[in-house]
């Protein structure tokens, strides 16, 4: 089936006003990161590197925090009405004549989700029992049982866990394709849909993880490069602040991928995805399975069964 990164392209950038609102965003955040960088260099300058080096420290854990707060509140709704989108045109090749990207894709996730929070709700179940699956069913270190190796199926199996992301994306797509609103079944059919075709999706998932590996080395040396002379002529008492152009550097490539790259990967296990779904029928004989090794997937049955009693209206499959 291969990564259709071709087709990916296209269909992305057929969306560029998402392309932009994402630049924005991270590049909103990277002016933050370099604004945070030169307090860094200001505070070292006084009290010496080791107050920044703590302030740093302590910063990590902040921004950690805070990426979780922009992601569930700004980059939730982002994303999924990018997924949206790349769905619609992957379907039936654009947007109805005149139709707004970013009306017709919020107007398509509200329909769905309704609140932010039922969407990062989702998202998290799916996660979960993503993760859930590829500890026990589906875990690497079960498919190279060889001595010595245990090593490597540990890195292999990081590499995979990472990957997920692209896939929970794909069950998000799954939910607009088939056109089901109670959102919580259609994740659950999206997972058999996982659960029944996981070697070649996760396959693609993980190839498309390594090659965001090398774009990243490759952005974050193209951005190194006018930083680092920079950095080249500044005099050996700036180490700090060299070390500042060198975090910025990075954090600039990361950037680029979230931006560019990300994207263009999600399509791509979304095509994955929905060929997949097209070629076989959600199998209810893995419900079991799945609930036996995770519970979020039992929690995903249960809300997706109150979301029917409550009477949401539940369509059938699109085309």
């Amino acid at each position: 089936m291969g990564l259709q990164l071709g087709r990916a392209i296209g269909i992305v950038a057929k969306t560029k006003v998402y392309l932009f609102y994402r630049a924005m965003v991270y590049g909103s955040v990277a002016l933050v990161v370099a604004l945070f960088l030169g307090v860094l260099v200001l505070i070292g300058s006084i009290f010496g590197a080791g107050a920044s080096f703590v302030l740093f420290i302590m910063a990590l854990f902040a921004g950690g925090f805070g990426f979780r707060l922009l992601r569930e509140y700004v980059l939730y709704l982002l994303k999924a009405g990018h997924i949206a989108l790349i769905t619609e045109i992957a379907g039936v090749g654009d947007l109805p004549a005149g139709a707004s990207q970013t009306g017709w894709a919020k107007e398509r996730v509200l329909k769905y989700y309704r609140e932010v929070s039922v969407l990062a709700l989702v998202d998290q179940l799916v996660k979960g029992v993503l993760v859930s699956l590829n500890r026990t069913m589906f875990n690497i270190m079960n498919a190279i049982p060889i001595p010595g190796l245990d090593g490597l199926a540990a890195i292999l199996q990081r590499i995979v866990n990472f990957s997920l992301t692209y896939i929970d994306e794909s069950v998000i797509a799954y939910t607009f394709h088939t056109g089901n609103e109670n959102v919580f079944d259609a994740a659950k059919s999206g997972i058999i849909v996982y659960c029944q075709s996981w070697k070649s999706l996760l396959k693609n998932a993980v190839a498309l993880t390594l090659l965001s590996y090398v774009f990243v080395v490759i952005t974050t040396v193209l951005f190194m490069i006018p930083l680092g002379v920079i950095s080249v002529i500044l005099p050996s008492s700036l180490d700090f602040l060299k070390f500042a152009l060198f975090m910025l550097a990075l954090f600039l490539g990361i950037s680029a991928k979230w931006v560019l790259f990300d994207p263009i990967a999600c399509t791509s296990t979304i095509l994955t995805f929905l060929e997949e779904a097209r070629t076989s029928t959600p199998d209810p004989a893995w419900e079991s399975k799945i609930e036996a090794v995770s519970d979020k997937y039992r929690t995903l049955k249960t809300k997706a069964a109150e979301m029917l009693r409550t009477g949401t209206k539940v369509q059938g499959a699109a085309e």
